[in-house]
Parts: C-alpha cells; sequence; structure tokens
C-alpha cells in the first residue's frame, strides 16, 4: 500500500486547522515532500469534493467541515482505482485445483475485507484525527 492515503489525510488536517487557504509548498513543507506531488494529490481531492481552490486566490482550503470528511470516504477516493486492499496474483495455473480457484476465492474474501476497512474508516473523520493531536 502507498503513503497516498496518509499524506491525503496530513494535508486535509492541515487545511482544517488554518483559517486560509494554504499553499502546495507549505504543504509540502509540513509532509516533507515536494509540491508537485502535493498539487497530483490536491487535484484529486478536488475532484472527490474534499478541498477547493479558486482563481485568484493562491492555495488550497477544505470545501466542507472536517466533521463530514471521514475516513472511508477519502480511502474509496483515493484506491478507486484499486480493486482491493491487497492485489491477486494472477496466471495461475488453471490446471490445478488451487490455481483454478484461488482468483474466485480470494475476490470473494477480499471484497468483504474492503467493505469491513471503509465502514472502520467512516468512523474517524479529519476532525477526529485532529482531536488525537
Amino acid at each position: 500500500m502507498n503513503t497516498q492515503f496518509s499524506v491525503s489525510i496530513h494535508i486535509l488536517s492541515l487545511l482544517a486547522i488554518k483559517n486560509e487557504p494554504v499553499s502546495s509548498q507549505y504543504i509540502a513543507d509540513s509532509i516533507n515532500s515536494n509540491a508537485t506531488l502535493v498539487r497530483k494529490l490536491c487535484r484529486y481531492l478536488r475532484d472527490g469534493n474534499f478541498i477547493q481552490s479558486s482563481q485568484g486566490i493562491a492555495g488550497y482550503s477544505l470545501s466542507c467541515s472536517s466533521h463530514d470528511i471521514k475516513l472511508g470516504d477519502l480511502y474509496k477516493l483515493i484506491f478507486a482505482d484499486t480493486t482491493h486492499f491487497a492485489k491477486i496474483h494472477g496466471h495461475t495455473n488453471t490446471d490445478c485445483p488451487v490455481g483454478k480457484n484461488i482468483m474466485p476465492a480470494l475476490d470473494e474474501i477480499y471484497s468483504d475485507v474492503d467493505e469491513t476497512i471503509i465502514k472502520k474508516l467512516n468512523a474517524y473523520t479529519i476532525k477526529s484525527v485532529i482531536d488525537r493531536f
């Protein structure tokens, strides 16, 4: 699993504690990364309606309350292109009883785990993350 989810939580938490738009460079300095990565993630967050940026105003701000941003919803956005929390190996030997059946068996199990992860994460919001600081 990559760090985009954790970095996105970091970005949203930072924006939640600021009362003004925050530049990508300021965010990058906070996560010890580069502004290019921040802008890429901010595009996802903006497309997911978690943040906003306005023409003529430099920086990003939350588009809704930190109480309303559920981590499970953020997880679904960040991993939208990912089938499951874990990748299922492919190209198995279909002449083998395990090789023939492992992919559909794991797909069913992993789907159940995915739903559990999202449900558990949705018990937390950006506000609840900030409250742990």
